[in-house]
Parts: structure tokens; sequence; C-alpha cells
């Protein structure tokens, strides 16, 4: 009887004892395991050993990624370590991965994001680790992150995913209905009269009132954009997290590439969500900036096309995204700031 095939990426010197027993306990499950460490993994002939784990991947049906302090070696090809562009291929076999990330590195995550010059060396060798974790995290699938102290919490998470796909299995054969796709929300009205619009005078509180009327009219258009319903919660949620995120001055407001691509996606994808903001008053860009040390580092932003005078559009989105968590927490701001609710600042308000 044909065994389903595991294939298992990581770096060998820090997990080789996981990868061993790891290997033992999936093959007690009945899978075949490709294991480069393996006496019986298949090596292809004349070609690098980093040619030939790439090659083995197109034998494989499931890949688990074991992620720890040691980035490895360098793929032959490029810059990437080899357990990089593992996964890289896998991807573009469309295998399902399993990531499993060590806790100890998951720590310090945020750490390297706000100093990526400190001593990170006694848990990774290399911080180009923050930056592979970080692009798994920002994909659109497969990008959960399994934690784990030792190779006993990895078994226990596979154990409960293989009893959840064979659930989901026992689900594909029943017949369903087909379910609509998710649409994006109504949008409310703007609100008659914004009372409590933030401002010392009342000059600065008809500046915030004329930025705020410019962020719903721009993102009202693009909620009734001729487009499918999928990219406008794209668009959306780039605004999003570039408004939770970012600093806004005037018209314009960005974040640091990296925390955007943490919380949304990276470059490429970013591109393809900005160009299709059209028509609707608000573009989209990458771009480079300098740091508080006057380093050069990575932004992505977007900027308000107005002609309205002195309106500061993108102080007004700032201070309506800021002002929609503080009141109602990060799951229902969203949902709200998605529906253009700006009743926050009215004394209508719910």
């Amino acid at each position: 009887m044909a065994k389903p095939r595991i294939f298992l990426s990581s770096t060998c010197y820090d997990l080789g004892d996981a990868r061993s027993e790891l290997t033992t306990f999936l093959e007690n499950l009945g899978f075949e395991v490709l294991n480069s460490q393996s006496g019986r993994f298949g090596v292809k002939p004349k070609v690098h050993s980093h040619e030939a784990c790439l090659a083995m991947l197109e034998n494989a049906d499931y890949v688990i990624l074991m992620i720890g302090g040691r980035r490895g070696g360098t793929y032959v090809h490029s810059e990437k370590s080899i357990t990089n562009e593992e996964i890289r291929a896998a991807q573009k076999l469309n295998r399902p991965i399993f990531a499993f990330l060590d806790r100890k590195v998951d720590a310090l995550r945020p750490v390297y994001r706000k100093n990526p010059t400190a001593d990170f060396s006694p848990v990774v060798d290399d911080v180009r680790i923050f930056d592979f974790v970080d692009s798994l995290a920002a994909g659109h699938e497969d990008n959960w992150l399994h934690l784990f102290d030792t190779v006993v919490d990895i078994k226990t998470s596979l154990t409960a995913q293989f009893a959840y796909l064979l659930l989901l299995y026992s689900q594909s054969l029943r017949k369903k209905a087909p379910q609509a796709a998710q649409a994006v929300p109504m949008a409310l009205p703007f609100p008659n009269l914004l009372d409590r619009a933030p401002g010392d005078s009342e000059p600065e509180q008809s500046t915030f009132r004329s930025g705020l009327r410019v962020v719903y009219d721009s993102l009202r258009k693009l909620l009734n954009a001729d487009i499918k319903d999928g990219p406008k919660q794209e668009q959306l949620k780039s605004i999003w997290v570039i408004a939770r995120h970012g600093e806004g001055e005037d018209c314009k407001i960005q974040v640091n590439e990296q925390r955007f691509k943490a919380s949304a996606w990276g470059r490429s994808r970013g591109e393809r969500v900005f160009a299709q903001m059209t028509d609707c008053g608000i573009e989209g860009f990458f771009d480079v900036d300098e740091d508080d040390m006057g380093r050069p580092i990575g932004v992505a932003g977007i900027v308000f096309s107005t002609d309205r005078g002195q309106s500061y559009p993108a102080d007004a989105l700032k201070v309506w995204v800021d002002a929609l968590i503080a009141r109602y927490g990060e799951d229902d701001a969203l949902d709200r700031f998605k529906r253009l609710d700006m009743q926050i600042f009215a004394s209508e308000d719910v």
C-alpha cells in the first residue's frame, strides 16, 4: 500500500536529534519520511546536494519545517539558506507546510524589529532567521507558526493536525450547499454632526473634520470600485495596517516595510494590492527613508491626493484608527473601520 510522504526541512546542526526522533515518530504512524540525514534519502546523481534536496521535494505530499537558532548553509545558487529555498520550492509545488518555530527565537522577533543591530547571538547565529520567519508569517497561506520547546511539542501538534486532516477529508465527502463569498461590509453614512472632533480650538476641529471627510470619501470610492470584493479587502487591510502602525503627516502616512510585511505581506504582493487602488484618491507606495540613526530603511505607505486645502487626511486617518482601537479593541475596531464607522466623533455615538 502506498504511503504518504513527508519531507523534513530544517537546519541540521541544531535540530539533528529532533529530526531523528521525528522521523521515527512519523514512520510509526505509517508515513514515509524524506529526511536528508537518513541513509534511505534518495540522492539524484551528478547534482549538488542542495539540488538533490530540492528535487526530492517533488516526491513529497507534505512538508514539515522546523526553525531553530541556526540558519544553516547558504544555497549554492542564491544568497538564501537551503532551508529557505526548500520552502520556496514547496510553495511553488503547492505542498502543504506545517511550520514549527523554536519559542526562544519567536520571543526575540519583536525585539529584532525594534532594534535590529542588537546582539542576538545567544539564541540565533544569523539575524536573517528573523526575516525568514517574518516572511512565512506574512504569507497568504500556510503561515501558521507552531511554537515548540522540545520535539514532544512538535509530535503533539502533528498528532492534532493529522486528526484534523482526517476530519476535513470526511467533511469533503459530504454534499454541501454552495456558500456565498464574503462580501465587503456596507459603508455607514458620514455623520451629520462631528461635535466630538478632537482639537483645542474650532479651527483645529474644523481641519480634522475636513480631513476625516477626505478619508471617508476616498474609502467610499474604494468600496464602490468596480472590482471584486477580495482585492477590496486587501486594500482596506493595507490601509489599516499602515494607519495602525505608521506615522502620518499632512497627506502621507508610512510604516517600516518590515512592520508592514509582518502584519500584511511583502513588497511584491503589496505592490499588486497598491496597483489596484485606482481612482479612489489614495495611492500606495514603497520607498526608502531614514531611521532615527540616519540609516536607510524600507517603508510602505499611502498618500492622499486632495485639493481641499489644509485638510490633513493622513493625520485624521491615524487619529480615527487609534480612537477606534482605544474604544473597541483591535478586532471590533477593524470591523468598524471596514464599515467607515466614524460615529465615535459624533454625539449620536452608539
